[in-house]
């Protein structure tokens, strides 16, 4: 029994190595970017504070019968406005720990 052994076939060949890697490259340089998941975000919160004061106007009028839906509605959009202004609390604090770093 050889003692030192050497197991080739745990090795990687380097073709495959290079087509991981590429196939990681590929799929880093199709993800969105940060602005653009961040700008969705707004956007989706907008029109979800949009669509609640829509159906709160037409609960008014009595467009609308079922209380339910707006309450729903309007929690949703809630929860979203809370949600974005807890991420830019977040992005405005880890700027201000990086300002303070020192150079």
């Amino acid at each position: 029994m050889d003692p030192v052994k050497l197991d080739l076939s745990q090795l990687t060949p380097k073709n495959k190595m290079k087509q991981t890697m590429q196939e990681k490259t590929d799929l880093i340089h199709h993800s969105p970017s940060f602005e653009s998941i961040l700008s969705q975000s707004f956007v989706n919160v907008n029109n979800l504070q949009q669509e609640s004061d829509m159906m709160v106007q037409k609960l008014a009028v009595g467009e609308v019968d079922d209380i339910s839906t707006v309450v729903l509605s309007v929690q949703r959009a809630e929860l979203a406005l809370r949600m974005i202004t807890e991420v830019r609390n977040k992005l405005v604090d880890a700027y201000q720990q990086l300002a303070r770093m020192p150079v």
